[in-house]
């Protein structure tokens, strides 16, 4: 009675080239042919490691794996100094014995190991005995440290931690997210970094990827790097907008822009002011009931609009005065929540037609006015 198992049968067909396996055209090798069959066979290397013992003597273990869901027969694999591709030196052999599907085969085997090694390779089937139908995962290597022999390279450890920075004139930051990576052995090669995504960041958060390497082994690690604009906009200057002084003391709507230079900000640019500014007080040098004609005063003289981007202020200026002047005092701020107070002025002509340059706040509406600034005398009687 034959012990010999069904798929064994199968692979020796196969190697005959019987039973329904293609046979290589004119011309072609047999490494194109074996290539070409689906056999339903793959060995693979898999846990491989190495530990050291006195002098060059290492002990290489990991196990052989049968990936394929049937059986296969017996077969070798074969322990290098060096990659078997390039002419690694054969130190020793370890025999599979036959495998059902998805089973391990765990192995441990000591090796005089050639002084200068720098990799041991482990290859499953080394001679090629199984057509199998990937090749591709037959090879499994470890590192070996610094002279090579028993000695182990030890694989760089790479720490990383997130960033806060401030973004500078540029509104972009340099930033490192390595937290104190590390080579163990510094073997090979000195320790060196890269950053994924590199260079300088912009503004927000930049998830950033940290590779460390010695030259033979590498580490990564991820955080992130937040840019943050802590520079508030400048504020632009006043357009000294003049209204001309009318025969009833008419309200007229000033906006901040009718009033001031746009800002500039070192993320956002120019900003619009109607849309980034906000008033927050408007103040006069003349009282809210300074006489306007010789029978006439008028009251509530600023106007401030409910969204605070415009304010209705009186076109008229004292009889006995040198002209009005409305000081706008504003916030603008960023889109990073950065604010910054500037003021424009607006200016009433004297009957005479002189433009006064100010003297000080005498009323005033708004946020944060001047003490003594409220209503005039006259006005709040009425």
């Amino acid at each position: 009675m034959s012990l010999r198992r069904p798929l064994s049968l199968f692979a020796s067909l196969l190697l005959l080239g019987g039973c329904g396996a293609e046979v290589a055209e004119e011309g072609g090798s047999m490494g194109e042919a074996r290539s070409a069959l689906h056999t339903g066979i793959d060995l693979a290397v898999a846990d491989l490691g190495v530990t050291c013992d006195e002098g060059q003597v290492a002990t290489v273990t990991g196990a052989v794996v049968n990936e394929a869901p049937t059986g296969i027969d017996p077969s070798v694999a074969g322990i290098y100094a060096g990659d078997p591709a390039q002419g690694g030196t054969l130190l020793a052999t370890v025999n599979v014995p036959w495998l059902v599907g998805k089973e391990r085969y765990a192995f441990q085997v000591p090796v005089q190991v050639p002084e200068g090694t720098q990799r041991l390779f482990v290859v499953a089937d080394h001679t090629n005995f199984f057509p199998e139908d990937s090749e591709e995962n037959n090879t499994g290597s470890v590192a070996l440290a610094a002279g090579g022999g028993c000695l182990v390279n030890q694989a760089p450890v790479a720490l990383c931690q997130d960033v806060t920075v401030v973004a500078d004139a540029s509104c972009g930051a340099s930033a490192s997210i390595d937290n104190g990576s590390y080579d163990p052995d510094g073997f090979p090669q000195p320790l060196s970094r890269s950053f994924s995504p590199a260079g300088v960041y912009p503004v927000g958060t930049t998830p950033v990827t940290l590779t460390v390497s010695d030259g033979m082994d590498s580490a990564s690690c991820s955080a992130t790097v937040t840019v943050v604009d802590a520079a508030g906009p400048v504020a632009g200057g006043s357009k000294d907008l003049v209204l001309p002084r009318t025969l009833g003391a008419d309200y007229k709507t000033v906006t901040l822009a009718d009033c001031a230079q746009p800002a500039v900000d070192t993320c956002g640019g120019t900003l619009d002011l109607q849309q980034a500014g906000t008033i927050v007080r408007v103040e006069s040098d003349e009282s809210e009931d300074a006489l306007f004609s010789l029978a006439l005063f008028k009251c509530r003289d600023i106007v401030l609009s409910a969204d605070r981007k415009s304010a209705q202020l009186r076109a008229e200026s004292s009889l006995l005065g040198n002209g009005r002047v409305y000081t706008v005092v504003y916030s603008v701020e960023d889109a990073s929540g950065n604010a910054t107070l500037g003021s424009c002025k607006v200016k009433v002509p004297s009957l005479q037609g002189i433009l006064s340059v100010g003297v000080g706040p005498a009323y005033c509406q708004g946020t944060g006015c001047p003490a003594g600034t409220g209503g005039g005398l006259l006005c709040p009687l009425l």
